[in-house]
């Protein structure tokens, strides 16, 4: 069954596979996977819950006159395509490997349409309902907050840094002054008495 048999998006975990257009994304974002490792994807979707045999994926991924080391390449393909949906082949959580029989895809999956004529069920709009509820949150938390700064600058008095010069000025002492200075360096004692 061509990659097209599946009609529209097909979910699973933060995933969402578009045949139509080729695209695998994760909660939105472009993931980047090659054409093989697409192809092996949309094939183990086609039959969630079922093994797909290895003959099934080289019959879909190489036609019979292609010369090519099937088991490396097809090996190669699981790998990457578990590196795009980062998961190992020790703890599986949407591919299982079925020793030399093949693949199960074996996480839940939700989509729009039928797969290979089984119904899907329609992703939950609760989770569109949450996003939306949960952007209004923080825009609501941002206003407030913005609000809340604007008014402690309105309300808090305005400093004016006003740069005041002072000039000091060295006055030289009247000499009446200057011996009694001199004499209390050097560590004479004061008197009271007048000059």
């Amino acid at each position: 069954m061509p990659v097209n048999s599946l009609s529209s998006i097909v979910r699973f975990g933060r995933f969402e596979l578009d045949p139509q257009t080729g695209e695998l994304r994760r909660a939105g974002q472009k993931v980047k996977l090659q054409e093989q490792p697409f192809q092996v994807l949309a094939a183990l979707l086609e039959h969630p819950g079922k093994i797909v045999t290895r003959e099934e994926l080289r019959s879909k991924l190489w036609p019979e006159d292609t010369f090519v080391d099937f088991d490396h390449s097809l090996n190669a393909a699981i790998k990457r395509l578990r590196d795009a949906l980062g998961e190992s082949a020790d703890a599986p959580v949407y591919i299982e490997t079925l020793s030399r029989r093949g693949y199960r895809f074996i996480a839940p999956v939700n989509g729009s349409s039928g797969l290979s004529g089984m119904a899907v069920a329609q992703a939950p709009e609760r989770s569109r309902s949450f996003f939306f509820a949960h952007r209004i949150a923080i825009t609501c938390i941002a206003l407030i907050v913005i609000a809340a700064l604007v008014w402690a600058v309105w309300r808090l008095p305005l400093r004016h840094t006003d740069i005041i010069e002072r000039k000091l000025q060295c006055r030289s002492l009247p000499r009446w002054q200057v011996p009694r200075l001199r004499g209390q360096h050097r560590g004479l004692p004061q008197t009271n008495s007048h000059w």
